[in-house]
């Protein structure tokens, strides 16, 4: 068993994405440590076979299917879980929130009409969204536990990415 990460992305800017970033940099106070943020769908896919097989059926649904992608407006990157996609260093930190909902159904459907799509090589799917923060900090400690404060509501000014009373997050 595989575990296969999709990472779906707009082709557009994401406005969600840009107006979370100018509220946390103006309005909360983090202009100097958030340089960037970014988000992303993400579908995690627990697939039979070996990684090469994997990677070409969950590249396959991606394309030939409308589960995950829709080609006019998003593009999609496939890599085994906790494998992401590199980037720069320049003295900036890299971090990656997965937020998920735990009350979501959609994958109990989606799960079962892969099932049948591929005679069952596709065991399971869960889905979330991945945020992509890139902080100045001195450490990736630093980073990870500036993310949290950045993305954890926990009062009206703090955290603005995830409401822990009905999400779940893991810095990934």
């Amino acid at each position: 068993m595989v575990k296969i990460a999709l990472l779906v992305r707009l082709k557009i800017p994401d406005v969600t994405a840009l107006t979370a970033k100018n509220a946390l940099q103006r309005r909360m106070g983090y202009a100097e440590i958030l340089k960037d943020l970014r988000r992303e769908d993400y579908y995690l896919l627990e697939v039979q076979g070996d990684e090469a097989s994997a990677r070409e059926l969950v590249t396959k649904l991606a394309e030939d299917t409308n589960y995950f992608v829709n080609p006019n407006k998003h593009a999609f990157t496939v890599c085994p879980w906790g494998e992401w996609p590199g980037e720069g260093d320049n003295g900036v930190q890299t971090v990656r929130l997965l937020v998920t909902d735990p009350a979501d159904t959609w994958a109990e459907g989606t799960t079962a009409a892969l099932r049948e799509r591929t005679g069952g090589q596709v065991q399971s799917v869960e889905r979330g969204i991945m945020w992509t923060l890139r902080l100045a900090a001195d450490s990736a400690e630093a980073a990870r536990k500036m993310a949290e404060e950045i993305a954890v509501t926990r009062r009206i000014d703090q955290g603005l990415l995830v409401n822990p009373h009905f999400q779940e997050y893991h810095i990934v």
